[in-house]
Parts: C-alpha cells; structure tokens; sequence
C-alpha cells in the first residue's frame, strides 16, 4: 500500500479555489488544505471547511503575491513589515526578490505568527504548517520549525514530496505513486472551479487569462478522478493527513 499524503493549496485565494478544494476533500481524495490567511476569500474558506472532519487544515504560510493582476498583502499593517512589501503595501512578487533585496526575518516571523491568529480566529483548527511559494528557503526554515515546535504544528518539511508527481494526468499520477517507495509521500495540488471570474485573473508575465483557471480545474478533476478515488477505496493508496504521516 503506498502512503500518500494529498494536500491542495490556496484556500482563501478565491471562491472558486475554495469550493473546488471542497471538492476534491468530499468527492474525491484530498485530507490536507493549505489555508492562505491573506487571501481575498479567507472568510468564505473558513465557512466551508471549519467543521470537516478527518482533514489536517494548514497554515499556508504567504509572504508573497505572485500574480500580475491579482494581489494580497499582510494580516499585519503593511508598516509593521516595511521589508516584506512593495509601495502599495502588497508581498512582493517573489521569495528571490526578498532574498536579493533583503527582509528581516523577524518581521517575517511575526507575520507568520499574526497568520496562525488569523486562522485559528476564524475558527480554523490548524494542525500543519506549509509554504507558499516555498518561501522558507530564503532563511527562514529554522524559525519556521521552531515556530511549529512551539504551536504544536507539523512542519510540512518533514514529509517529502513524491518526485516526479504531477496532478494534470491521472494514469500519469498513478503511476508515479506505484513506483513509489512505502513511505509517506506528499502530492500538492491547486484545484480550481471551472468558472472563477478571480482566478481566471491569476495571470504572470506573458499569459493570458483564464490560463492558470484551466490548469487548477484540471488539478481538481483529477483529484476527484474516480479511478484515483477506487485506489484508496480499495486500499492500493492510503490517503494520509500530515499527523498520520509524521507519527
């Protein structure tokens, strides 16, 4: 049987993000969501996913806004975290631009920690911590685990990625997680909505709207494939939360 820890990303980046995800945890094999505490549609993912049961909610830990059109800053005033934004008051764009331009881990920590209030106030038990963008790279990944010793997360560091997973084919995916090894593996989507006036905006550099919006429904029509749904209802897969993983 081989463990796989399913996670979709981005609740709270929009409406439609957040009804896709709940898709994919009702219909289909998904047991962890990363939930992002800036995100325009926060209030409405906290709606739809504070009383599931048998899921790990996350901490998506967002110190960055990488779309063109579309944009989100901290849960704290921007002039609290003067290193982490750009004029306008919104994340910057990429991990590398904080890492060039320099940032100060301290006022990152504290908007992680302001995140984890955000969350936990809106009603949200929040079991793991992640990264958007894996921004923890830029330094910041030993204050992150420390971070999640203290608030009795899981660190999503601790559960590695499944080399070579994709979430666009289904008979593809299968296959990665086949050869895969017995150990807990973690496979991270973006489901979408077939319709998401917001997400349909996610664009970068030369792409053109609706793009993103494509890919992110076909991540949640695979997730919600039923011949990935019949692996682990018959046993072939196990689908793990973080907690199960880590123990």
């Amino acid at each position: 049987m081989k463990k796989i820890v399913f996670r979709a990303d981005d609740a709270g980046s929009s409406e439609g993000a957040n009804i896709a995800i709940l898709r994919t945890v009702r219909e289909g094999v998904v047991r962890n969501v990363g939930v992002m505490a800036p995100g325009p549609a926060l209030s409405s993912a906290a709606e739809l996913l504070r009383d599931l049961e048998g899921v790990n909610l996350g901490l998506h830990v967002t110190l960055n806004a990488e779309w063109d059109r579309v944009k989100w800053g901290p849960v704290l005033p921007a002039a609290e975290v003067p290193s982490l934004v750009e004029v306008d008051g919104s994340f910057t764009s990429e991990p590398a631009t904080l890492k060039e331009r320099g940032f100060s881990v301290d006022e990152a920590m504290a908007e992680v920690a302001a995140q984890l209030a955000k969350l936990r106030e809106s009603g949200l038990r929040i079991d793991y911590l992640d990264e958007h963008m894996g921004v923890g790279w830029i330094g910041l990944v030993d204050r992150l685990e420390e971070f999640c010793s203290k608030k009795g997360l899981v660190f999503a560091r601790r559960v590695p990625f499944l080399e070579g997973s994709q979430t666009q084919d289904v008979s593809a995916l299968l296959e990665t997680i086949s050869a895969a090894s017995d150990a807990p593996h973690v496979v991270v989507a973006h489901p979408g909505s077939d319709v998401d006036p917001t997400m349909r905006q996610f664009t970068l550099g030369g792409m053109q709207p609706g793009e993103v919006l494509r890919e992110r429904a076909q991540d949640r029509r695979v997730l919600t494939d039923p011949r990935l749904v019949d692996a682990v209802r018959q046993g072939r897969i196990l689908s793990m939360t973080y907690r199960e993983a880590a123990q």
